[in-house]
């Protein structure tokens, strides 16, 4: 980092205070310049800029290359399947914030980010967003982010200055204690709905954690009639049927059609509309096998074209009661291993603008993602740890489809799962 060298007397203070300038005051002159010599060295910590406003419209459009090449990576070829590229990439972000060199260029790629003072700018922007608010918003979406660091690991003291919420010291020698703390922090920050993402073993030996946890809850704009349900068939394949509770309404839906995907559409607003459920339903062409060629040419261009193309119309919506929970450990590593980030789970990982002994790099993960979507709404919750260790239009749901939350004001993607069986 290069000083410049400070302004001359006549520049720092004006004439009509000259008498500050006689050489037995220059102490005092000194102490008045050392705030803003302080400000400076702290507002370099872990970038440029640590002190960059936050955007005033913050936006992840860019992220979504990123969402769905990690989930062509981790998603298994059977099953129902859900996971938060969301929270993933909030939680590489964090160790981000405290990786050089290579590791950090690799980093960027992957989860495009910009240079780290936009990054840390983008991130309080999400932070503000996502905090708990009790505006009388119609839908509730919340982020948390913690660093737990042992109490053992020497860290740059500048570190919590910048990240002072988030950074916080855990003593991971006692394992019992430091996998309740994680838990605890996840149980509340999903209100409930994942009680524990880590277990004694998981934590044990570890020195580094970085951890996020997601909530959203949302009300249909438009919701189900609960006497409207009944059990209803859901085709598997040509031969296979199962039975759902299947949900009923004929109301006015954006939808459309994707011939890229050879799918149908429709998007499900929440309640004041900042948030929708899209779904993309695989045309019928009697081979069983329609949602897996889907996802094959699925792409962000395809996307957001079958996205962009919607229209409103009066729709007869058909669509399941259901609950998933999934789950990833360490082949989350090695998708994310695939798609470029190397050094981060290698020795060859640099952390060091977070703690200068060097040696960290990531060897564990573990995520979960629960879902539960009936008549009146939508919850759902995840949570990430990585650890140093139209009239007449009929949209029927009664087979396999993808599905994705988004939030409309950031174009993230929140959640994204297949649901392939009851």
């Amino acid at each position: 980092m290069r000083w410049r060298h400070l302004p001359t007397r006549r520049q720092v203070l004006p004439a009509w205070c000259s008498h500050l300038l006689r050489p037995r005051t220059m102490k005092t002159t000194q102490l008045l310049l050392l705030p803003i010599l302080l400000t400076r060295v702290s507002s370099q910590c872990l970038s440029e800029d640590d002190a960059l406003a936050p955007p005033p419209h913050p936006s992840l459009s860019q992220v979504a290359p990123f969402s769905l090449d990690l989930f062509g990576k981790v998603l298994p070829p059977s099953g129902n399947f859900l996971f938060s590229p969301f929270s993933v990439w909030s939680a590489l972000v964090l160790a981000y914030f405290g990786s050089r060199g290579d590791t950090k260029a690799q980093m960027e790629r992957v989860l495009r980010l910009p240079a780290k003072e936009e990054t840390l700018a983008l991130y309080r922007a999400l932070k503000q967003i996502y905090a708990p608010s009790a505006d009388g918003q119609k839908h509730t979406m919340l982020s948390s982010n913690r660093i737990y660091i042992d109490t053992s690991l020497p860290v740059r003291r500048c570190v919590q200055q910048v990240l002072p919420d988030e950074v916080k010291t855990l003593n991971f020698a006692q394992p019992d204690l430091a996998a309740a703390t994680i838990n605890h922090f996840v149980n509340a920050s999903t209100q409930g709905k994942i009680p524990r993402l880590v277990t004694t073993a998981d934590v044990t030996l570890a020195r580094l954690a970085f951890v996020n946890a997601v909530y959203f809850k949302g009300f249909w704009e438009t919701p189900f009639a609960a006497e409207n349900t009944r059990r209803e068939e859901f085709f598997l394949s040509p031969k296979r049927r199962a039975y759902v509770d299947m949900m009923e309404q004929t109301d006015n839906f954006k939808n459309g059609a994707s011939e890229e995907l050879d799918a149908d559409v429709v998007e499900l607003p929440y309640r004041g509309g900042a948030a929708s459920m899209v779904v993309l339903l695989p045309r019928d062409r009697g081979t069983g096998g329609e949602l897996d060629r889907m996802l094959q040419r699925l792409t962000p261009a395809a996307l957001a074209s079958a996205v962009g193309n919607l229209a409103r119309n009066k729709v007869l919506l058909k669509f399941p009661k259901f609950k998933l929970e999934s789950s990833l450990r360490n082949e989350l590593i090695e998708a994310l291993t695939h798609l470029g980030l190397r050094d981060l789970f290698s020795p060859a990982a640099d952390l060091t603008a977070f703690s200068p002994s060097g040696g960290l790099m990531i060897t564990h993960a573990v995520h979960k993602a629960v879902i539960e979507v009936d008549e009146k709404g939508t919850e759902a919750a995840a949570a990430t740890v990585f650890l140093s260790k139209q009239s007449g239009t009929y949209f029927t749901c009664n087979r396999p489809f993808l599905f994705f939350i988004r939030d409309n004001a950031v174009n993230s993607i929140l959640f994204l799962g297949v649901y392939r069986e009851p």
